[in-house]
């Protein structure tokens, strides 16, 4: 089991990105690729928030739309 552990440390991203793509690719077969690329960007969007909510605040999160939608 420590030989396994040691692994995914060493192999962090491949192994993150991997699984990604595995349970991406059960979701394409299982309910279609629209729906999988719909909950994917739901899923994308909730963590940025979530981030930005734990990076800041509300505060964080209104200065970073306010940066997104800025008029030049």
């Amino acid at each position: 089991m420590e030989g396994f552990l040691d692994f995914c440390r060493r192999n962090k991203w491949k192994v993150i990105l991997v699984l990604v793509g595995v349970v991406f690719t059960i979701l394409v077969f299982t309910i279609n690729f629209w729906r999988a690329l719909l909950l994917l960007v739901v899923t994308v969007i909730c963590y940025v928030i979530g981030a930005l909510l734990d990076e800041g605040g509300r505060a964080r999160v209104s200065q970073f739309f306010n940066e997104l939608f800025k008029k030049n």
